[in-house]
């Protein structure tokens, strides 16, 4: 997101710099709450999209990762690895497949409307009902899963990141700025904007070490993969043009 926020600011006219500001010890809540009053010592956040986000704030409508927050794998238990490889279709995976997803999680109202058995509860309780074998696939994202595995290896090693399967929606982080600094705003979308139009985003996003990694990990063309939809769009983020969200040939 730094490196994005760099481009931007590089590709729109006239001189800008930018200080990145620690907020330690603060919610997102309580950060978001800042901003849209102007109290905090800084005047831009990048969060995941929401339509109280966009109604609040002024948000850039440019997805900074091209979408690949709504890229979601599963972390299962290995004993259930065939289950996963057999699904062939979206159907089967909705009735075959129960999923594990956290209490308030915008992912998992995408599940449920898409018509999911989804088992919700928090992020810790998760891996327990996981490894009790309550649900068969925990919802991650492809930049959460290969992590948070290695992260749980010494407590669950019975659990691996799903090799088959994939669902995409669209889904993503975008730049939020105070409501009082509109200039900022299109100062940021100018640049991205331009940045895009000139090669040097999509140069930036292939080139990134930790996009590089994600789509390692991942493999995204050795998958089965679903499209979803995704009810908490805005008509904003609906119109944002197709060639900016990441596309798997």
């Amino acid at each position: 997101e730094l490196s994005v926020l760099r481009l931007a600011l590089a590709h729109a006219e006239g001189e800008h710099s930018l200080e990145v500001v620690p907020v330690l010890d603060a919610n997102q809540a309580r950060v978001l709450d800042s901003l849209k009053n102007g109290r905090g010592s800084f005047n831009i956040f990048f969060s995941g999209f929401s339509k109280e986000r966009e109604r609040q704030l002024l948000q850039v409508d440019f997805p900074l990762s091209r979408g690949l927050l709504g890229y979601r794998v599963f972390i299962i238990h290995k004993d259930n690895q065939n289950k996963m490889t057999a699904i062939t279709s979206l159907e089967e995976m909705k009735h075959n497949i129960s999923i594990g997803s956290g209490v308030g999680w915008p992912d998992t109202e995408v599940f449920k409307f898409n018509g999911f058995d989804v088992n919700e509860a928090g992020y810790d309780n998760l891996w327990r009902m996981l490894n009790a074998k309550r649900f068969i696939a925990f919802n991650r994202g492809v930049n959460e899963a290969f992590v948070e595995i290695e992260q749980q290896q010494q407590v669950y090693e019975n659990f691996v990141v799903d090799r088959s399967l994939m669902v995409i929606y669209p889904f993503d982080y975008f730049f939020y700025l105070s409501p009082r600094t509109p200039e900022l705003r299109d100062v940021v979308m100018e640049g991205l904007e331009n940045a895009f139009k000139n090669g040097a985003f999509v140069e930036n996003f292939n080139a990134h070490p930790q996009i590089k990694l994600m789509l390692k990990q991942l493999q995204p063309h050795k998958r089965t993969v679903f499209h979803l939809e995704n009810p908490l769009l805005s008509d904003r983020i609906k119109n944002i043009p197709k060639e900016i969200w990441y596309q798997i040939d």
